[in-house]
C-alpha cells in the first residue's frame, strides 16, 4: 500500500516539471552561471599556483639577490656557503641595445635560477642564442630565425623561461611587463666574454633561518649596494599574486553570488510550494505524513541544484584550459594544466542543492503545521496582514492600485525581481568600473604626484648639479617584516612634487617624517604613530614618528628633508643619488642605473587595462544572463500566481495588451531602484579589489566609474529586463477565462 502511494505521488514529478519547465530552466541557468564563474576562477588560480610552486622548486629559485661594492671572490663564496649553510652564486649579465630593443644577455648559472628550455634545444655554438619565450611569441619569432644582438646576428635554437622572470619586467620597480622592446638571451660562455658582460648579481638560497646574520656579514665585508628578496621581487611575486587573486575572488564569488542566487531561487521554490497549499492540504487529509510530503517536495527543489551543478562542472571542464590561458596573458607562456578539482565540484553542487531542498522542506513544514481546512480553502495566509484594501479610498486608477498592492502584498516576489536587477547591475557595472579605474589612474592620478616626467637614478653620489633638474636622495628601506618601500629626501621647494596632506594643505618636510596615503594603508599607520624601519644593507633599525600623511596613492614611500634621510641612510646630507626633471637631461649613460619615466607608468596602467578586457566582458556577459534569468523567473512566478486575476480581467473585457500593461509592468519601479542600489556596492567591491592589488603594485588606484559606464550599464540592464518581460507576454495570452472559475489551481 505504501509503495503504491509512493508511486502515485511520484507520478507528479514529470507533470509538475513539464508545467513548470520555464522555472526549472531559469533556475538551472542561474545556478550554472554563478557556479561556472566560481569554478573558473578557482581552477585557474590553483593551476597557476601549482605551476609556479613546481617550477620554482625545479629551477631552484633564489631567495634573494644582491649587489656589493666590493666583489666577492670565488674562495670567499665557498667559505660563506659553508659558514652560513647557504647556496651562493654570482650571476653575470650585460645589456645590449639594438634598434631600440634591449637585450639582457646572461652567463649561464650552475646552481640557482636555472633556465628551462621550453622549445627547441640549448646553445652549442658561438653563433647560436636562446631567447625568452614571451618575446618570441609576441613578435612571431620562430626557431631557426636569425636575430641581431648588437652588431652580430645569431641563430635562435630555442626558447626558455626563468623562474625569476615569469613576469617580464625590465626593471624591478616597473609595474607592467615589457615583451615588445625587451627580452632575455643566453649565449655560450666564450661568446659572453666577447660581448663583455660585467654586471653582477649575487644569488642566494638560505637553508637555515639565518639571513639577517648573513646579510650583516656581507655588508660589513663587501658593502652591500642593493638587496631584494624573492617575496618583494615583482617578477616573481606577481605569479603568486595572480593565483591568490583568482582563488580569493572565487571564494568571494562563492560566498556572495551563488548564495544570493540560491536565496533568490529558494524564495521562488517556497512560493511555488505555497501555491500548492490546496494539494498539500488534500494529501494531508488523505493521510500523507508531513515528512513524506517534505521529502516529496524536496525532490522538486533538488532538480535545479543538481542539474545546474553538474552542467556547470561539465562546462568548466570543457572551458577551464582556455580560460586559464587567458588569465596568463600578462606572463611568460606558462604551460599550466587547468583541471577541475573533485572536492570543489562537489562543494559547488552540494551548496545550492542543499539550500534549495531546505527551502522547499521548510515551506512544506510551515504549511502542514496549519489547519488542514485552511489549506483546503487556500487560506493559509489567514491572520497575516492583508493588503487588498490598500488605497481603496483613493481616487486613482485601478492600474496603479493593482501595482501597489501587488508590490507590497508580495514582498518576497518583489524582492526576487529587485535582486535580479541588482545582481545584473552590480556585475556589469563592476566590470566597467575596473576598466574606468585603470584609465582614470593613467590620465589623472599619476599626474597628481607631481610635474616631473623623469627620474634618473645614478650609480654614484653627487654633491653638485651640473645636469639640471632637482637633486634628491632616494633609497629602499624595509619594515620589520622585510617589506620594501622608498624613502625620499628632498626640499620643500622641490618644484616637481605635490606635497599636500589629506586636507589639501602644504606640508613642511622640516617638521619630520611624512608617509603617503598608500603607505599608511599598507603599513596600517596614522599620524602620531611610531614606525620602525630598517636600512636594508646595514639592517640598522630606526624608529621615526609619523608627522602626517601625504595625499599620494601612487608612491609607497616616506618623505622627509635631506638631513633626516641622510641620517637613516648613513651618508652626508649634501650628497644625492637621484635627479628629478620635467624634461630629458643629458646625463652620461655610464652614470645612470635606471631612468624612471612617468610615461612608462601610464603605459603600464594602459596595458593592464587592455589585458583585463576579456575578463571584464566575460563578467558583463555573466551579469546579463543572470539578470535575464532572474527577472524571467520572477515575472513568470508573478503570472503563475495571478492566473485567476488575469483570467478575470479577460472576463471583464480587457485585451491582452491592457492586461500586460496592468500585470507585467508593475515591477518597472524596481528597475531604477535595483540599479541605483547596486552603485555603492560596486564602489565597495572595486575599492576592495584595488586595496588587494595595492599589496603587490605599491599603488592604490581610486575606484572610478565614468559617466558613460553608468549609461552603458543602465542600457544593458534595461534591455535584459524588458527582454525578459517581452518573452513572457505570450504566457498572458495563453491563460484561459475559465481559470477564474476554478476553485483549485495547480
Amino acid at each position: 500500500m505504501e509503495v503504491r502511494e509512493k508511486m502515485k505521488l511520484n507520478k507528479r514529478y514529470f507533470r509538475s516539471i513539464k508545467s513548470n519547465k520555464s522555472f526549472y530552466v531559469s533556475a538551472t541557468i542561474l545556478t550554472i552561471m554563478t557556479l561556472f564563474l566560481f569554478y573558473m576562477m578557482n581552477v585557474a588560480g590553483k593551476a597557476i599556483w601549482k605551476f609556479g610552486d613546481e617550477f620554482f622548486i625545479s629551477q631552484n629559485l633564489e631567495d634573494a639577490h644582491f649587489t656589493t661594492y666590493i666583489p666577492i671572490l670565488d674562495e670567499d663564496i665557498k667559505k660563506l656557503e659553508k659558514e652560513f649553510s647557504v647556496q651562493l652564486e654570482p650571476e653575470y649579465y650585460c645589456h645590449v641595445e639594438t634598434d631600440k630593443t634591449t637585450t639582457r644577455v646572461f652567463k649561464k648559472t650552475e646552481k640557482i635560477n636555472l633556465y628551462s628550455i621550453t622549445e627547441g634545444k640549448d646553445i652549442a655554438k658561438n653563433d647560436e642564442v636562446i631567447i625568452s619565450e614571451g618575446y618570441a611569441v609576441f613578435n612571431k619569432i620562430a626557431l631557426g630565425d636569425s636575430i641581431k644582438i648588437g652588431n652580430k646576428n645569431y641563430t635562435i635554437t630555442g626558447f626558455f623561461q626563468r623562474p625569476d622572470y615569469l613576469y617580464m619586467l625590465p626593471n624591478e620597480n616597473d609595474s607592467y611587463k615589457n615583451v615588445t622592446t625587451f627580452f632575455l638571451a643566453y649565449v655560450t660562455n666564450e661568446e659572453f666574454e666577447k660581448i663583455g658582460g660585467n654586471n653582477c648579481n649575487y644569488l642566494v638560497r638560505y637553508e637555515k633561518d639565518n639571513q639577517l646574520e648573513f646579510r650583516k656579514t656581507i655588508n660589513e665585508k663587501y658593502y652591500m649596494n642593493s638587496y631584494l628578496s624573492a617575496k618583494e621581487n615583482m617578477r616573481i611575486d606577481m605569479v603568486k599574486m595572480q593565483a591568490d587573486m583568482f582563488v580569493v575572488m572565487s571564494y568571494i564569488i562563492l560566498a556572495v553570488m551563488p548564495l544570493i542566487v540560491v536565496v533568490l531561487v529558494s524564495i521562488v521554490i517556497k512560493r511555488k510550494v505555497k501555491s500548492e497549499q490546496r494539494l498539500i492540504g488534500t494529501l494531508s487529509a488523505l493521510g500523507y505524513k508531513r515528512i513524506k510530503l517534505m521529502i516529496h517536495y524536496a525532490g522538486f527543489a533538488m532538480i535545479p541544484g543538481l542539474l545546474g551543478g553538474i552542467l556547470a562542472t561539465i562546462l568548466t571542464m570543457c572551458g577551464a584550459q582556455t580560460f586559464g590561458q587567458l588569465c596568463l596573458m600578462d606572463y611568460e607562456p606558462m604551460r599550466i594544466q587547468c583541471k577541475m578539482n573533485f572536492e570543489i565540484a562537489v562543494l559547488g553542487i552540494i551548496i545550492p542543492t542543499v539550500m534549495y531542498v531546505i527551502s522547499a522542506m521548510n515551506a512544506v513544514y510551515k504549511l502542514t503545521k496549519k489547519d488542514t481546512v485552511l489549506l483546503l480553502n487556500g487560506n493559509s495566509d489567514q491572520g497575516e496582514k492583508n493588503y487588498k484594501n490598500v488605497l481603496v479610498k483613493q481616487k486613482i486608477s485601478f492600474k496603479i492600485k493593482y501595482a501597489v498592492r501587488s508590490l507590497i502584498g508580495n514582498p518576497s516576489r518583489t524582492f526576487v525581481v529587485f535582486l535580479g536587477i541588482f545582481l545584473g547591475s552590480f556585475i556589469s557595472l563592476l566590470g566597467y568600473s575596473l576598466l574606468d579605474t585603470m584609465e582614470n589612474t593613467k590620465q589623472n592620478m599619476i599626474d597628481e604626484i607631481g610635474t616631473f616626467e623623469y627620474q634618473y637614478v645614478l650609480n654614484e653620489l653627487i654633491d653638485s648639479n651640473q645636469y639640471g633638474g632637482e637633486l634628491i636622495i632616494m633609497s629602499s628601506l624595509e619594515n620589520q617584516n622585510g617589506e620594501l618601500f622608498n624613502i625620499w629626501g628632498t626640499s620643500n621647494e622641490n618644484p616637481f612634487l605635490s606635497l599636500k596632506d589629506m586636507e589639501g594643505n602644504q606640508i613642511n618636510l622640516d617638521e619630520g617624517y611624512f608617509v603617503t596615503s598608500v603607505f599608511a594603508m599598507l603599513q596600517n599607520v596614522k599620524a602620531g604613530d611610531d614606525f620602525v624601519l630598517l636600512n636594508p644593507y646595514t639592517l640598522e633599525e630606526f624608529s621615526v614618528k609619523i608627522k602626517g600623511i601625504i595625499n599620494n596613492d601612487m608612491q609607497n614611500a616616506i618623505f622627509c628633508n635631506k638631513k633626516n634621510a641622510s641620517k637613516i641612510l648613513g651618508i652626508d646630507e649634501n650628497y644625492s643619488n637621484v635627479i628629478m626633471s620635467d624634461v630629458p637631461l643629458e646625463i652620461p649613460e655610464s652614470k645612470i642605473i635606471r631612468t624612471i619615466k612617468k610615461a612608462d607608468s601610464k603605459e603600464s596602467f594602459e596595458n593592464m587595462s587592455s589585458q583585463m578586457d576579456v575578463m571584464i566582458y566575460f563578467l558583463i556577459a555573466i551579469g546579463i544572463i543572470i539578470c535575464v534569468a532572474s527577472i524571467y523567473i520572477a515575472v513568470n512566478m508573478l503570472i503563475s500566481e495571478n492566473k485567476s486575476n488575469i483570467s478575470m480581467l479577460k472576463v471583464l473585457g480587457y485585451d491582452d495588451k491592457m492586461i500586460n500593461s496592468i500585470v507585467l509592468n508593475i515591477n518597472h519601479i524596481l528597475l531604477p531602484i535595483g540599479y541605483l542600489c547596486s552603485i555603492p556596492f560596486v564602489f565597495l567591491s572595486a575599492n576592495w579589489f584595488m586595496a588587494f592589488l595595492a599589496e603587490f603594485i605599491g599603488a592604490l588606484p581610486k575606484s572610478y566609474i565614468a559617466p558613460e559606464s553608468f549609461l552603458y550599464t543602465a542600457i544593458v540592464v534595461s534591455v535584459s529586463y524588458f527582454g525578459s518581460i517581452f518573452l513572457l507576454r505570450k504566457k498572458v495570452s495563453k491563460i484561459n477565462m475559465v481559470e477564474s472559475l476554478k476553485g483549485n489551481r495547480e
